[in-house]
């Protein structure tokens, strides 16, 4: 029995030090929770569908119904957006740079001046958005639907938008510089006054189109300095 008892006095005593040892070597704000500001911002849109300038860079919110959400001014760099249901959401002047909106409804979506730049779109439903003055640079928009879309004053520049869907969509004063728009449906967008030197337009339907210079398409993307097959 005394060895016993030994013994279980020898363990609490090894394993106080351990524990000592362990949490002094953490640094002071170890005891914090790690980002409590982006947890409560996140617990605050969730039980209100609003967060208006709010820190949420980096959340996981895959999947979420956030339907007409409120996000102006929102910082939503690196969070996961992917399948959320975002159909009418506010997010203008939002951060979302290098997030993840993978086959996300966005249907009617205010992204006014919003960063997203090298965000994924891809396979994301963009009809009706309106994104005048948004940023997209190096942004994937490969087999998103972005049918009758405001994506005048914008930058695309290098954006990836392989088989993507911009019917009927504006484009005016947009950089498109490099991107590539290959296989892409482009009937009847509007490109009045935007620039595309160096994108490609490979096999993409630009039936209607209004050309840079307000005439219609010809066949010939030369004198625009865009890539054709």
């Amino acid at each position: 029995m005394k060895i016993k008892t030994w013994f279980r006095g020898l363990s609490a005593i090894v394993l106080t030090i351990v524990l000592s040892l362990t949490l002094f070597g953490l640094p002071a704000n170890a005891f914090i929770f790690p980002n409590s500001e982006i947890s409560q911002n996140l617990e605050h849109l969730l039980e209100t569908n609003e967060c208006n300038d709010c820190n949420l860079s980096g959340v996981d919110l895959s999947g979420r119904d956030l339907y007409g959400s409120a996000l102006l001014r929102a910082d939503l760099s690196g969070a996961n957006l992917s399948d959320a249901l975002l159909n009418e959401a506010k997010l203008k002047r939002a951060d979302l740079t290098g997030a993840n909106l993978s086959g996300a409804s966005l249907l009617g979506v205010k992204l006014d001046n919003a960063k997203l730049i090298d965000a994924d779109l891809s396979d994301a439903k963009l009809s009706n958005a309106e994104m005048p003055g948004a940023d997209l640079s190096n942004a994937t928009l490969s087999g998103a639907e972005l049918e009758y879309a405001i994506i005048s004053d914008a930058t695309l520049t290098d954006v990836e938008a392989e088989d993507a869907n911009f019917n009927n969509a504006y484009f005016n004063g947009s950089h498109l510089e490099n991107g590539d728009f290959s296989y892409s449906v482009m009937t009847n967008v509007r490109l009045s006054g935007a620039t595309l030197n160096g994108a490609n337009f490979c096999e993409t339907d630009l039936y209607d189109a209004r050309m840079p210079n307000d005439t219609i398409y010809n066949g010939d993307l030369s004198e625009f300095n865009a890539d054709e097959c």
